[in-house]
């Protein structure tokens, strides 16, 4: 999708890169929260603060257009030396978070405003999460951090499947045709909740396919604009399954960098 040109960024001349941390090196005269010298980490999405979603506290569901925002998207971003944000986007990072760890705060800011919508998931739910990429990884990690074993990664590319069991947490990692071999010998068979972070629209539907009654999916990946999906509404109305789409990060940066504390160097 990215390679066909179908995210919504601004046509250049930006200076992309939305996930980015760094070091203070100037303040404005009225900025009292960070200083000179800390390391801190960027939220690139703030609403226009006019449009009705923004009233109601949902800026991520901004409707009004901001010139800027979302920074290294639509405004000028990290992948420079210097990038000058407003002061109320940036976050301090405790000593305990390199820079390096800190540039995975926007991302798992996205992951944590996703936990807060799929939330309440019981302790022993099976999970299934659909692409080994950077946010697929994430997600298992993040769940594996909350206490949830019963962790199915479904992948196509090998590597990426190695790269998973390589974190060392037990998580099965698995291509997508021993899933749909493992249903077919067991019709009883599924998960509880499914999280896609491919923006594949067959992955998604096969993720539907395996839910269990009372089950939810979760849309995370980003899909193109014209994507369509394939769903059975009786299935759906029958089994109680509960679809979520996660846009961005509302609210969500603080509880990120806790996560990247309590995730530690690994």
């Amino acid at each position: 999708m990215f390679s066909q040109g179908e995210f919504p960024c601004k046509a250049s001349p930006v200076t992309l890169g939305h996930e980015f941390s760094g070091v203070v090196t100037e303040v404005g005269s009225e900025v009292t929260h960070i200083k000179v010298g800390d390391k801190v980490a960027v939220d690139p999405n703030v609403g226009c603060r006019c449009c009705p979603p923004c009233a109601a506290g949902d800026y991520h569901l901004c409707s009004g257009s901001c010139k800027d925002i979302p920074v290294g998207i639509h405004g000028d971003g990290g992948w420079a030396r210097f990038c000058k944000v407003r002061s109320d986007i940036v976050f301090r990072l405790p000593d305990s978070v390199s820079l390096e760890q800190g540039a995975l705060t926007e991302p798992i800011s996205c992951l944590s405003h996703g936990w807060d919508r799929v939330a309440p998931i019981p302790m022993g739910s099976e999970i299934l999460i659909t692409g080994a990429g950077i946010i697929g990884v994430l997600w298992a990690s993040i769940l594996h951090l909350m206490g949830y074993r019963r962790i199915i990664v479904s992948e196509p590319i090998e590597a990426r499947r190695k790269l998973v069991e390589e974190l060392g947490l037990d998580i099965e990692s698995v291509n997508p045709m021993d899933l749909v071999e493992r249903k077919n010998k067991n019709p009883e068979w599924g998960v509880n909740v499914a999280i896609d972070c491919s923006g594949n629209t067959r992955a998604i539907e096969g993720a539907c396919d395996l839910l269990r009654p009372g089950g939810k999916l979760v849309i995370f990946g980003v899909s193109s604009p014209a994507a369509r999906i394939s769903l059975s509404p009786f299935k759906i109305y029958k089994n109680e399954l509960t679809i979520l789409g996660v846009l961005v990060n509302p609210f969500s940066f603080p509880k990120a960098i806790g996560f990247i504390e309590s995730l530690g160097d690994k």
